[in-house]
């Protein structure tokens, strides 16, 4: 799950469109790509809404 996420993060998908779609913040979406936030800091709750996006969207 953890690399899934982190791979989808380093991808060209706008953080404006993760947030639309899962809710998550536009600046916690850019600390994580920059490097400030931690996966392993994300709450269990946000990691899952990350991962389905993936998933739902299978986005590569």
């Amino acid at each position: 799950m953890r690399e899934t996420i982190k791979k989808r993060l380093e991808s060209d998908i706008s953080g404006y469109r993760i947030y639309k779609e899962t809710g998550i913040s536009q600046s916690r979406i850019s600390n994580l790509r920059n490097g400030r936030y931690k996966l392993d800091n994300l709450t269990f709750a946000n990691a899952e809404k990350l991962y389905n996006y993936v998933i739902r969207f299978n986005i590569k």
